[in-house]
């Protein structure tokens, strides 16, 4: 898991982080918080799909230092001007975490990256074997099985989609 919605539990209740002000900073101790390495990208408009309830965090605005999101500074928690649309997420390296429970922060992402391809009878491709979550062997679901991607003509480009 080193990619989804970043998602806060505040006042007994799991609530999204709206992308207003957001950027690496910000996910950087999201990543750090969930023990999932450093981050990559930053992205918002709900890149990961619309959150639903209370969105607890507004404006939200890490120097990357800290511990954990309730540490930075933002709004008012529950205070905001935001939509479902505009939630934030978090792309980290997927270092493998330590083991350690408790993270008030979950990515809502699986082991395996969902992405619509038009050519697969369920548009889901994963990464397997790597040295990370964010590494290996790409594999393509169709048909019910899984089955690995031929090399001929795979270059950068394709990597990045």
């Amino acid at each position: 898991r080193c990619a989804g919605r970043v998602e806060v539990f505040h006042a007994g209740r799991w609530g999204t982080v709206c992308d207003d002000a957001w950027d690496l900073a910000d996910a950087q101790v999201s990543c750090r918080q969930v023990r999932c390495g450093p981050a990559l990208w930053a992205p918002g408009a709900a890149q990961f799909g619309r959150g639903s309830g209370v969105i607890w965090l507004d404006e939200t605005r890490c120097s990357g230092t800290e511990a954990h999101l309730a540490e930075c500074p933002a709004r008012t928690w529950g205070r905001n001007n935001c939509y479902h649309g505009e939630d934030a997420g978090a792309v980290c390296a997927g270092v493998p975490r330590t083991g350690e429970a408790g993270a008030p922060l979950r990515p809502v992402l699986g082991s395996h990256l969902s992405i619509p391809t038009g050519n697969s009878s369920s548009g889901e491709v994963r990464l397997v074997a790597g040295p990370h979550l964010c590494a290996g062997r790409v594999e393509v679901l169709h048909e019910g099985r899984w089955g690995t991607v031929c090399e001929r003509g795979w270059d950068l480009r394709d990597a990045q989609v």
